[in-house]
């Protein structure tokens, strides 16, 4: 992290773990720090209490603004960053667009516009896109970048260290962001592959659905560790298919996030599959969880994308189908297993 970087002022659009942990990882490296919650109530409650209560139960900064207006949210700010879930995206990047590319009258603003990072792991159902290109369409004229990594809230909000990556096209871009967005135990790297860093980390998602299942099954050590490697063989084939970096794959994006996020019940995904071999129905799971798991919907839209393509994505393909009721965990092994068998 380089030294005496003036830190820009951040808004993070999104009240969730994910958001509410960045919102008291950079607050506590000296920069003004807004979180915008969507739903008032909400936003009422948490600028009352100051607490968050996922990932854990956790004091929110006094020093954080909590606003439901996204016109406050977005006033004097040089960073938004999206920490919504992936399906709301368009619906959000529409609202900020309308209020940052127009001025009062209707016309078109020539006001500074702000970079624009997306934190969110997964695609778009129906169109498949990646959260950056849909920043992309939808807001132009801004910088975009993603940050990925191996980062459970749960364990950044208890100070323990972690990496992460931000990537753009623009390597300069990703570069100035690099030091904007570390901080003492959030060390991150540069990357210009945007297209390897979101994959991955949307990828992994449905990846950790599957591993979550094997420790449910009980299935041991050798075989999660082959459904971990054969897992990362199918991101990267779809990835690199996809313009993506094959490196990408092995980095903090990939193989790092990939691994943290199959570890255990820290990950929302980890859990759902875990339940899913324990016999609960997945309605029952996801209520429970009162969060968002982006696998869920992530598995059906990478399927829909892998046909396009005409890949084969043989884990995606039975996690989706568990998901829709269609096989069960034990099944879907078996299923896997049956496979015929190929060199690696």
């Amino acid at each position: 992290m380089e030294k005496n970087v003036e830190k820009r002022s951040v808004t993070i659009l999104g009240a969730g773990s994910w958001g509410l942990t960045l919102a008291h990882l950079w607050c506590h490296s000296g920069r003004p720090v807004k979180v915008y919650c969507r739903n008032q109530a909400g936003a009422l409650k948490l600028t009352t209490t100051r607490l968050m209560e996922k990932p854990r139960a956790h004091h929110i900064p006094s020093e954080v603004v909590i606003t439901s207006s996204l016109d406050e949210a977005l006033s004097d700010t040089d960073l938004l960053v999206f920490a919504c879930n992936s399906q709301s995206m368009r619906e959000l990047a529409t609202a900020v667009a309308a209020r940052l590319l127009s001025s009062a009258d209707g016309s078109k603003s020539d006001k500074f516009l702000p970079v624009l990072v997306s934190a969110t792991k997964g695609l778009e159902l129906g169109t498949q896109m990646r959260m950056s290109e849909i920043l992309t369409a939808v807001v132009p004229g801004c910088g975009v970048a993603s940050l990925s990594g191996p980062n459970l809230a749960d364990e950044v909000l208890g100070g323990l260290p972690t990496a992460s990556v931000v990537a753009s096209a623009d390597i300069n871009l990703a570069r100035s962001l690099q030091s904007q967005l570390s901080a003492p135990k959030f060390r991150v790297y540069a990357s210009d592959d945007p297209v390897g860093i979101e994959l991955g980390g949307t990828l992994k998602n449905v990846i950790a659905i599957a591993a979550g299942a094997c420790d449910g099954l009980s299935l041991g050590v050798n075989a999660k560790a082959s459904l971990l490697t054969r897992g990362l063989a199918e991101i990267t084939r779809l990835a690199v298919r996809l313009g993506a970096k094959p490196q990408t794959m092995a980095g903090l994006a990939g193989m790092g996030d990939l691994f943290a996020t199959c570890s255990g019940p820290l990950s929302r995904n980890y859990r759902v599959g875990f339940e899913l071999a324990r016999g609960k129905a997945l309605s029952l799971i996801l209520e429970e969880l009162g969060s968002v798991a982006e696998g869920v919907p992530t598995a059906e839209a990478v399927c829909e994308l892998s046909k396009r393509l005409g890949l084969e994505l043989p884990i995606a393909e039975q996690v989706e189908s568990t998901l829709k009721g269609n096989s069960t965990p034990a099944g879907a092994i078996m299923a896997l297993l049956s496979r015929p068998l190929a060199s690696e």
